[in-house]
């Protein structure tokens, strides 16, 4: 019988438990002779299922351990493929130590994977075997290490700083756990650290924990996206009606498209979702909907992210698909329990009435595969649009971010209409509700910290054009000021140093700096106002429609004045910032029929 399948009671249980860490433990790790269970689940009935025990060189964890997103062999840690006894042995008692500080199971796997790497450079050499972990052989595989590449998009790089300091903390780990070992000697650097042996100190460590390495989705990727998938949803009833297994397959996966576009959720959140997990509330004449759902990251039970109407239909489509998945399963629980099959049981329970049901080849109904649809299904809708862009769902969280932050600036970009909400009433929702995701709510503030200061840097490059009130001379002022830049040392450090105290606020056709919410809505002319090229496509549509009026026949010569002071305010702005507008009017007059009038 193996352990995944022995049943215990309470009391049988508790005597097979893995003791909690002591010396007298710990000597019996280092002898072999540990043993006890290290993973299991509790069934309804009180009794345990074992999945795993010390002593076994796999380690299976159940599907309640992991995100809804992980796949069945990310489930396993596999201790077999170390040959030699006493690293296998430290590689089990430091992932063990690391269980009971409660680290989830991706990341013991990265803890395994990273000591194999290690274990296996050790073998590679019998002077490194003999010697052991000392402060020699560990600067030997830091010089090891620092000559591995990986290929990324599809280009040969060294390995990153972070990645390099992941494998260097394997031997922290050893040193820290394992010292009782014969084979650990020494500190592998005592004065120094993993993270300052894979470079990343100074203005590189700044820089790595300061900038997201998640790329933003681009408008041009991602318009064509919204508009494809978009038009999925919209035949919604026409492909339920149908049989085409592909067109239900893209209404599937231009859902989960939108629901990761307009939330913020992670890919296991998404598919923790369970059919109407979702309520709504109104605030001043705004409907709100909030989605329930468990984060398995960062919460202990549920949470709510708050989405727009578009990401509760997604989810009323993908309950619609999964209705025959589900029936299925209900089918498969009966049977279960009939065979008395606990762990299927078990299984069945957690994933019922899930909104991403999938079935295997085996006709197994199980939680539809996160890393399928980064791998699969994303670069497929990608294909659709005829994209070559790498998506992938992680990208959705931070793209969500940039969109919320640029809405909340002022900035109406491509899609304004489902982001219409995320204003600085979401961002206080965030603040305020402990039920609401705090993690996507402390992401949205580093965006807008880094949207904010790469518009503060704009200004003060050189070949920046600027204008505005007092605020806007008094940069264009300093930033050519070349001895109060060696001051600083760098134009960028000065930037920083001056607009870290600049608050800015968005009136839509500028940037208002003054921290009392002045409301004069002239940031061409206020002395807090600044107005730059993100700018001027308002500019210019309102010249177009000074133009047009300036057609009228009946609004008068008071009428006339008042349009000409217009056109004069665009015209001035518009020309601070770089742009020919005699041209542009005459490009303006052949593209809408309209006189040109000079002011």
């Amino acid at each position: 019988m193996s352990s995944i399948e022995l049943i215990l009671t309470q009391a049988e249980f508790a005597t097979q438990q893995c003791p909690k860490p002591s010396d007298s433990t710990l000597e019996r790790a280092i002898d072999g002779s540990l043993t006890g269970i290290v993973t299991y689940i509790k069934l309804a009935n009180g009794e345990y299922q074992t999945y795993s025990r010390f002593e076994e060189d796999e380690w299976v964890f159940p599907a309640s351990q992991g995100t809804k997103a992980v796949v069945a062999s990310h489930l396993k840690l596999n201790f077999a493929t170390i040959s030699d006894t006493q690293m296998k042995r430290m590689a089990k008692w430091v992932v063990w130590s690391k269980m009971k500080e409660d680290l989830a199971i991706a990341s013991l796997r990265g803890i395994l994977k990273n000591l194999k790497t290690y274990f296996q450079w050790v073998l590679s050499s019998d002077t490194t075997v003999t010697h052991g972990l000392t402060a020699f052989t560990s600067n030997a595989y830091v010089k090891y290490v620092n000559t591995l590449t990986s290929k990324r998009k599809g280009e040969i790089k060294p390995l990153a700083a972070g990645t390099k300091a992941n494998k260097f903390i394997a031997l922290d780990n050893l040193y820290r756990y394992c010292k009782a070992f014969d084979f650990v000697k020494e500190h592998p650097w005592s004065e120094s650290s993993a993270t300052e042996q894979a470079g990343n100190v100074g203005e590189a460590y700044k820089e790595t924990i300061s900038k997201p390495k998640t790329p933003i989705i681009p408008d041009g990727v991602l318009i064509p996206l919204c508009q494809f998938t978009k038009s999925y949803l919209d035949r919604t009833d026409e492909i339920l009606a149908s049989t085409g297994s592909k067109e239900s397959l893209l209404l599937r996966d231009s859902c989960i498209f939108w629901l990761l576009l307009t939330t913020g959720m992670r890919i296991h959140e998404v598919l923790g979702i369970k059919r109407g997990a979702y309520r709504s509330e109104t605030r001043d004449d705004i409907i709100y909907y909030y989605i329930e759902t468990v984060s398995e990251k960062t919460h202990t039970g549920l949470a709510e992210w708050i989405a727009p109407e578009i990401a509760t239909q997604a989810i009323d489509i993908l309950g619609q698909l999964s209705v025959p998945l589900q029936a299925q399963l209900e089918r498969n629980l009966v049977k279960a329990k009939a065979s008395n099959d606990y762990v299927e049981v078990h299984r069945l329970e957690q994933i019922s009435d899930h909104i991403c049901l999938a079935k295997s080849a085996q006709t197994k109904i199980s939680i539809l595969s996160g890393q399928s649809i980064t791998d699969l299904r994303l670069p497929n809708l990608c294909k659709q649009v005829a994209s070559d862009w790498n998506l992938s769902s992680h990208q959705f969280r931070r793209t969500f971010a940039n969109y919320a932050v640029h809405s909340e600036l002022g900035d109406l970009r491509a899609l304004k209409d489902h982001f219409k909400h995320w204003s600085i009433t979401m961002t206080a929702l965030y603040a305020f509700n402990d039920d609401l995701d705090s993690e996507l709510f402390k992401e949205l503030l580093q965006e807008k910290y880094l949207v904010e200061e790469e518009i503060k840097q704009d200004w003060f490059e050189l070949d920046t054009p600027i204008t505005g009130g007092a605020m806007a001379q008094k940069i264009m002022q300093v930033r050519e000021d070349g001895e109060l830049i060696k001051v600083f040392g760098s134009l960028s450090d000065m930037a920083k140093a001056y607009s870290s105290s600049i608050p800015i606020r968005s009136t839509g056709i500028g940037w208002c700096t003054n921290d009392d919410e002045c409301k004069c809505g002239k940031p061409d002319s206020c002395e807090s106002g600044i107005v730059d090229k993100r700018h001027q496509p308002y500019w210019e549509g309102m010249l177009v429609q000074q133009m047009k009026l300036m057609q009228l026949d009946d609004i008068g010569e008071i009428g006339r004045e008042s349009i000409r002071k217009g056109m004069g305010r665009c015209e001035k702005v518009l020309t601070a910032l770089g742009v020919d507008v005699e041209a542009m009017k005459q490009e303006i007059n052949q593209r809408e029929h309209i006189e040109v009038i000079n002011v």
